[in-house]
């Protein structure tokens, strides 16, 4: 079976989409946008395929090259196993080279005059000069001499785990990227923070501004889910509709996120804000919040009116996500925050400690899935 046989078909299916994307671009002009940013990303990949399959062949090759260049072959020249008449092949005779030839032209000259000529029925000295014209053809084609350390580091590959654990095939529903790989731990997290919020809020009497924390966690499991459906997609129409659902639970999450701000500027009052590390940690996490927002809404709907450009569009929708994962951290810090206030303190009672295991929870499950290239890495 052929080596190259998965990076073909790898390939192929990069080649699919990519027809894909063009047929959908076709159907949905309006989708310009998002569709040239999923095109990018093909092509990206397409290109990293082939530069592992060159890594690939020279790796495969080495063996074979390091025969031809070892010191007793130098020395003693090619010997081809005896005929079934008891004869070798008249080519032994080219078997002279100065030990000094350590450049990789000289070597490349050697090898093809001493074996890429060499004629001989026997089945070794056959896939000897098959070996020969492959390593001479990747010489000649610019593959790389050394395989290199780092080639199993693809820029598809999740900060943890494989890159199989998190990408969304084509027999999967979008909603299955909910728990897809370390989906669930962050699922965990989330669920456990909601939890330990509503449970401190629900076991005593509701008040105008029970509905500012209620909000706000509302809001942050949302935003999970909003990151844990995107992250797997791979396909254009998988990319598109993920794209539509995380912003549309993100415009929830948001509205959310300001109707607390505003709960909790109306039951202040005349009252002195920015007291406590809470209320500074939630004015800076609610700005970010909004920044991050129309950081989005610019990038995706009006790169061209606003930022004059879909090329600027999509420079600046890396930095969307890295903003965008930022300000998740940001927001659990400003719930852990908010355990060491009065009212907590005396009331609810909900722990530091279970709203810290949550939130590693949450930040270990959705970053094990952030694909490198997709933050420029």
């Amino acid at each position: 079976m052929s080596t190259y046989q998965d990076p073909s078909n790898d390939r192929d299916a990069l080649l699919a989409a990519l027809q894909e994307q063009t047929d959908l671009l076709s159907a949905h002009p309006e989708e310009a946008d998002i569709i040239s940013k999923v095109r990018d990303d093909i092509e990206e990949q397409l290109a990293a395929l082939g530069q592992e399959e060159s890594q690939d062949l020279q790796a495969g090759l080495s063996p074979t090259l390091e025969t031809f260049t070892s010191p007793q072959l130098q020395t003693d020249g090619f010997s081809c196993p005896p005929s079934p008449g008891g004869d070798a092949d008249d080519s032994d005779s080219n078997t002279d080279m100065d030990d000094s030839d350590s450049d990789e032209d000289e070597l490349n000259d050697h090898l093809r005059e001493r074996f890429c000529s060499h004629e001989c029925d026997h089945e070794s000295c056959r896939l000897a000069n098959e070996h020969c014209n492959i390593i001479l053809m990747a010489s000649a084609t610019g593959v790389p001499q050394e395989h290199p350390q780092t080639i199993e580091a693809r820029e598809d590959e999740p900060l943890l785990g494989g890159p199989g654990a998190v990408t969304q095939s084509d027999s999967d529903p979008i909603y299955r990227n909910l728990i897809k790989g370390t989906a669930a731990v962050a699922q965990c997290g989330i669920l456990l923070l909601a939890a330990l919020v509503w449970a401190g809020i629900f076991s005593h009497p509701l008040i105008f501004f029970s509905a500012h924390p209620l909000l706000n966690s509302s809001a942050i499991l949302l935003q999970v889910q909003a990151a844990l459906i995107l992250q797997p997609t791979a396909t254009p129409q998988q990319k598109l509709l993920g794209t539509r659902i995380h912003y549309s639970l993100q415009a929830i999450s948001l509205a959310a996120f300001v109707t607390a701000f505003t709960i909790i500027e109306i039951n202040k009052g005349d009252h002195p804000r920015l007291t406590s590390p809470h209320g500074v940690f939630g004015l800076i996490t609610y700005i970010c919040i909004i920044i991050q927002a129309l950081l989005g809404v610019v990038q995706y709907f009006f790169p061209v009116t606003i930022l004059g450009s879909v090329d600027a569009g999509k420079r600046l929708y890396k930095y969307h996500r890295h903003f965008g994962y930022s300000v998740l951290v940001l927001e659990l810090a400003t719930v852990a925050a908010a355990t060491q206030t009065t009212y907590n303190v005396k009331v609810l009672h909900i722990p530091l400690w279970g709203v810290l295991v949550a939130a590693v929870l949450i930040i270990g499950g959705v970053g094990a899935r952030i694909k490198k290239h997709k933050l420029g890495f």
